[in-house]
């Protein structure tokens, strides 16, 4: 298997040779899941990051996420499809923060995404997915 990601063969079932376990250690610090030979301390920086605690999700999507309805039951097993829908979506803010010369921003206020519509507007320039139909 040297060297196999260079020579993919379709005819492999390569999770046979790529096991890593399972994730069932636990860290001391912060109590998240981690494969066996994963760093320890590296999910929270030895306990120096301390997250707050999960909140459940809002109406809807509580119910969609956590409930036993055929809606809930549809979602669940479209969920994925779902999401690919955001694949082709442009990222957006209502206020983004660069500071100097770092590669990273920050963001306040509320997160979207612009998906547009396929076609731009007449005499409008193509952005966000439309650039992908171009030609």
């Amino acid at each position: 298997m040297e060297r196999a990601a260079f020579n993919y063969d379709a005819t492999i079932d390569y999770s046979m040779h790529a096991y890593i376990g399972q994730m069932n250690v636990e860290c001391i610090h912060c109590k998240a899941i981690k494969f066996r030979n994963e760093t320890p301390g590296m999910c929270c920086a030895g306990g120096k990051v301390k997250l707050p605690v999960l909140e459940l999700p809002p109406e809807p999507l509580h119910s969609l996420v956590f409930g036993n309805s055929p809606t809930s039951k549809h979602f669940l097993l479209n969920i994925k499809k779902y999401n690919s829908c955001f694949q082709m979506t442009s990222f957006g803010a209502t206020n983004i923060i660069r500071d100097g010369f770092m590669p990273t921003f920050k963001i306040q206020g509320q997160i979207y995404h612009r998906a547009g519509s396929l076609l731009p507007f007449p005499d409008g320039d193509h952005q966000f997915l439309q650039i992908y139909f171009i030609g």
